[in-house]
């Protein structure tokens, strides 16, 4: 048996073929395709032949289609125009169909012939007035027109009945007019132009003389319902009414719609059908206990309606239909081709083929458009309780395998008005049976399953129904899957502060890290939802603790290059905490973005609701119980690349614990293993030797080493004070504090006791800029640096200040004066001039000379300088020589504010050329 196939205009996934226009621009129309290509489409109902045979030679009335939208209006104007213009291919139709039905009578019917036919669809205003589609589509028209407007003063507003019976003598006409009740009720009177009026008479005198010349006029006019005037006058006429409402119309829309919809069912056998349906109607008859009389009519109802169940049928033509804005035939077409395209088998389709919990299929979204408030709330309460009892059932996949069928069928039960709505358990376990029958007991298990867990299924008797009656528990978590009513991002928010507090707790408990949660967002755009308080730019000293939502497809790679582009400071104090594998993006985790979301309305509504305050600490716990795991490891700069950071290295670790320890567990860890104290050590005793100040060095570990050494671990300021000041006790350095105080192990001292002696001593922010480290053999053991407890404070010398990369500026060595006895004396300086005795700095007899190496860049904006002395290799420690700064032009103004910018501790040139006034 060939598979049926739906006609091409319904293969789309977008069906077009629901809407019959006479006419478009496309050449498409109803009326613009050929006589047989449209009636091979059309079904011979009753309403059908009563429409070709009001137009049969003999008549003597005008014909009005009456319906409301979608009932096929459009349909039927469309074959008469056929039937009208091409009388050959409509004969031939009409015994195809005489055959097809063994309905000889079908080939008796008499067309007219030679009929000029007009057909126009009214609602597209095409025309100004009535008359204008007469005088400008009809032969005869131009004449006529000729003949009225010469009238001068004597002109009538519309056209006389002579002027118009002259226009039909001449050439018999067929007037189609759709829409026409959509036109007219449009149309307004005013003093100069009574359109209304106008319109209102002019069909007055088209349906006199259909009346009493049905030879020269055929008027058809299609209307939505009695209620408009001009309706009225034509029904004084007593027009023949087509109304959709026939003893056979139902059965009629049923072959229609089967035949308007495949191209093929016609060459199906019964005898096939019949094998089809064998297991479904054999259980139908069985559990609705149908008695045998009845059996036959039953078998040959089902071979009617297939591929559709004639219940389904009966379903969606008295309950969906039924709502307000659904335009009968029309939508029902466009339902059952959803429904066909969703199927897999070729078997028949029940309400349990709906797949009420799959919207991909589009079904759903249709039957909103259709429905009414009532179907809507159903449909939402069916859907929640369907994902409520998934939620609930262990293993729902075996203990309810039907639970989307029954859920879907007992939806499309319960939307009926009156006493019918809801199901039967036999109703709904005859639309789960499809090729194989369903064992009874094992569908009462599957039922009382599905009622129990559920918060919307009520008992009617013995009926079963949807309702809208919700528990609070329900009503919420209903709620919270309404992605409408988180538009602000509020869940976003609730999510974000739960992860914050599954890995640092309360804000007061995690003082030394900054918990930053990075949304889906985060490798393009990550700090557009951050708070202001977290910004890059005003990160405080606590180590930035970066929460990622998903875990990147290559760590090394995709970190190097976030480093780089979205962190210009502190690149080397970040850690990253990342996903476990597998996890999917936690803020597009549908469940965990759900309980977020319960939190958030439960925390809302207990204002008015106590009770639900209960259920803000019951969802929290639940959210809690995924994110205290979630996060499994964490990644750490280890080698910088500036500029390929696709070839950035990272320590990735796990760290191995849950929840609140996580970050302290992180720290010990870095500091046990990744933290090089001879790497640490080694910089340390450099800046002493350097005489650079605290601050500087700092700062430089607070970035990463940009000559492919391994970074450094920021263990955050406290902790890297602490252990510089234990290498002083150590006798490694010695530390001047701001020239008030030396800090330096004593000659015999126990490290322990210096340690306790020199510890937190150090100060913080400005203080650190003025505190130097030195080499302890350069400091004396008594000389002009104050030893602790000294009386006087002795003034050191100008201090060594380096110059940062984002200031490249004209500036000389600065001068560093050692403390050694190895100084020149002051008389060494009187046979100076004064302005070199100033400035020569102190000479180092042992120094060298340094080998240089010269680095020139193009004119550019600053921040490309930075970005291109960051590529040279020129840290925040790099000694540089003869730096200048080339500026082509700039004003005064401009001029003073560089000026005012340039960093104090160092001397500077300058030399102008300014234009002369």
């Amino acid at each position: 048996m060939s598979k049926l196939k739906l006609r091409q205009e319904f293969r789309r996934s977008r069906p077009s073929g629901t809407i019959v226009e006479l006419t478009n621009t496309r050449r498409t129309g109803a009326t613009q395709v050929s006589a047989t290509d449209f009636l091979e489409i059309t079904y011979p109902s009753a309403d059908a032949l009563k429409v070709i045979e009001a137009a049969r030679p003999e008549g003597d009335r005008p014909l009005v289609v009456i319906g409301e939208r979608g009932q096929g209006k459009s349909h039927l104007l469309a074959m008469l125009h056929h039937a009208l213009t091409d009388p050959a291919a409509t004969y031939k139709w009409l015994h195809t169909w005489a055959d097809r039905l063994d309905r000889p009578e079908l080939a008796k019917l008499q067309l007219r012939k030679n009929m000029h036919v007009i057909s126009e669809s009214l609602h597209r205003h095409n025309y100004k007035h009535l008359w204008d589609i007469l005088f400008e589509r009809h032969p005869h028209g131009r004449e006529v027109r000729g003949m009225w407007t010469g009238l001068g003063d004597t002109q009538t507003d519309v056209p006389s009945y002579e002027h118009l019976l002259k226009l039909f003598s001449h050439t018999p006409t067929a007037l189609i007019l759709d829409e026409f009740q959509t036109w007219f009720d449009g149309l307004a009177d005013t003093r100069r132009n009574p359109k209304r009026i106008w319109a209102f008479n002019t069909i007055q005198l088209l349906s006199e003389i259909s009346k009493t010349h049905p030879e020269l006029l055929v008027l058809v006019l299609s209307v939505r319902n009695g209620r408009t005037d001009a309706f009225q006058q034509v029904q004084r006429v007593a027009p023949i009414l087509i109304d959709f409402k026939g003893p056979t119309a139902q059965s009629d829309r049923q072959r229609l719609l089967l035949h308007r919809l495949f191209e093929n069912r016609m060459q199906v056998t019964n005898l096939q059908i019949e094998m089809l349906n064998e297991t479904h109607v054999t259980e139908f008859l069985r559990l609705k206990q149908i008695t045998p009389s009845e059996h036959d009519r039953v078998r040959q109802d089902f071979v009617q309606s297939w591929p559709y169940a004639p219940h389904l049928l009966q379903l969606l033509e008295d309950q969906v239909l039924i709502a307000t804005h659904a335009q009968e035939t029309r939508d029902l077409i466009r339902i059952l081709v959803a429904l066909f395209k969703n199927i897999k088998d070729q078997y028949l389709i029940t309400a349990a083929d709906f797949g009420i919990d799959n919207d991909d299929n589009g079904i759903l979204a249709l039957l909103d458009s259709v429905s009414n408030e009532h179907h809507s709330k159903l449909r939402e309460r069916a859907q929640r309780n369907l994902t409520a009892v998934r939620e609930a059932v262990h293993e729902p996949s075996s203990l309810v395998p039907h639970l989307s069928e029954i859920v879907a069928a007992l939806w499309l039960r319960s939307i009926a008005v009156g006493n019918t709505a809801g199901a039967m358990p036999e109703d709904l376990q005859v639309d789960i049976t499809h090729d194989h029958a369903i064992d009874d007991n094992g569908f009462k298990v599957e039922l009382t399953t599905l009622v129990d867990n559920s918060f919307n299924i009520h008992h009617d008797g013995p009926r079963l129904i949807f309702r809208n009656e919700e528990n609070p528990q329900a009503k919420l978590m209903a709620s919270a899957r309404n992605d409408k009513l988180f538009t602000d991002q509020s869940d976003l928010e609730q999510l974000e502060k739960e992860i914050k507090y599954a890995v640092s707790g309360q804000e007061d408990t995690s003082k030394g890290f900054k918990v930053i949660v990075l949304r889906s967002d985060w490798n393009t755009d990550p700090w557009i939802s951050v708070a202001d308080s977290d910004q890059p730019q005003v990160w405080d000293e606590r180590i930035p603790i970066l929460i990622l939502p998903s875990m990147p497809k290559s760590i090394s790679e995709t970190l190097g290059v976030w480093i780089k582009t979205h962190l210009q400071t502190k690149r080397n104090c970040v850690r990253f905490l990342i996903p476990r594998t597998g996890g999917s993006d936690i803020f597009r985790d549908s469940e965990v973005l759900t309980l977020a979301r319960a939190v958030v309305l439960a925390e809302r509504w207990q204002t008015d609701q106590s009770e639900y305050a209960r259920y803000a600490r019951i969802y929290k716990r639940e959210i809690q119980k995924t994110l205290t795991s979630y996060f499994d490891r964490y990644a750490i700069l280890d080698i910088w690349n500036y500029q390929d950071p696709t070839k950035c290295s990272f320590h990735v670790e796990y760290h191995r614990t849950t929840g609140q320890q996580i970050l302290d567990k992180i720290e010990n860890h870095i500091f046990s293993n990744l933290f090089v104290r001879e790497d640490f050590e080694a910089i340390v005793d450099l800046a002493a030797k350097s005489h650079h100040n605290l601050g500087d060095l700092l700062k430089e570990l607070r970035e990463p080493r940009s000559d492919g050494s391994r970074c450094i671990p920021w263990l955050g300021e406290t902790k890297l004070k602490d252990e510089i000041i234990r290498l002083c006790a150590r006798g490694r350095i010695a530390i001047d504090i701001r020239g008030i105080e030396l800090l330096q192990a004593r000659a015999g001292e126990d490290k322990e006791n210096a340690w306790k002696r020199m510890r937190g001593k150090l100060g913080t922010g400005r203080h650190l800029d003025q505190t130097q480290l030195l080499p302890p053999q350069s400091v004396p053991e008594a000389g002009n640096i104050a030893t602790h407890g000294s009386a006087e404070p002795t003034v050191l010398p100008e201090q060594s200040t380096t110059p940062s990369t984002s200031s490249i500026l004209s500036a000389r060595s600065p001068t560093v004066t050692p403390f050694s006895t190895a100084l020149p004396s002051a008389d060494s300086s009187e046979s100076l001039p004064d302005e070199e005795a100033t400035e020569q700095p102190a000479k180092n007899i042992f120094a060298r000379s340094p080998e240089l190496e010269p680095y020139m860049s193009e004119r550019t904006s600053p921040l490309n300088l930075i970005a291109e002395v960051e590529s040279w290799g020129v840290g925040r420690r790099t000694q540089l020589r003869e730096v200048s700064l080339g500026i082509a032009e700039l004003t005064g103004a401009q001029l003073n504010e560089l000026l005012k910018a340039l960093p104090d501790g160092i001397t500077y040139k300058l030399n102008i050329n300014k234009e002369k006034s």
